[in-house]
């Protein structure tokens, strides 16, 4: 009997595409979203709860990838096919959980050295306007900050953007 997927939270996706990124980046984002597990090449013989790891490069690896995702398995795509494909996969896995979608590599490392500080402080509890404080910034620039890192991190919340934030090594301070 295969293990059974780890619980979902809201900052948990069970399905990541990975576009543009560098050669280990699935190999990192599986090890990432793995929880114990052991990853599953390819889309072929997929099992409920296992993490399948491959690369979409035209339609029908797409329709063997989502086929996966039905039957119940968690995926990281490694995304190289043409942009409509990649757009109807993102869609249609979308429709079946939670999906985080990365372009251009890992998140969290296009953060900017004063967004990675303003996350810092917000990890200790501080509120916007106390970070900015600290900073010696207005609370706009905070605000434009915050913006920037949740892009950066590919977070929809503030709260999303922590929780991403810890899991690349932002720590608080």
């Amino acid at each position: 009997m295969p293990p059974p997927s780890p619980p979902a939270t809201a900052d948990v996706p069970r399905f990541l595409v990975l576009e543009e990124a560098g050669p280990d980046a699935a190999d990192a984002a599986a090890r990432e979203l793995a929880g114990g597990r052991t990853p599953v090449p390819g889309w072929d013989r997929a099992r409920p709860g296992a993490l399948h790891v491959g690369t979409v490069a035209e339609r029908a690896d797409a329709a063997r990838a989502v086929l996966a995702a039905v039957t119940g398995a968690d995926l990281v795509v490694t995304a190289a096919g043409p942009r409509e494909v990649i757009d109807q996969l993102c869609e249609d896995l979308r429709r079946l959980g939670r999906l985080e979608h990365r372009v251009g590599g890992a998140p969290g490392t296009a953060l900017a050295p004063e967004e990675r500080a303003l996350l810092a402080l917000l990890l200790t509890g501080a509120s916007l306007g106390e970070a900015a404080r600290r900073l010696h910034v207005s609370r706009r620039t905070a605000d434009r900050r915050l913006a920037g890192a949740r892009r950066a991190l590919g977070a929809r919340s503030t709260s999303e953007a922590l929780v991403l934030a810890r899991r690349h090594g932002v720590e608080p301070g």
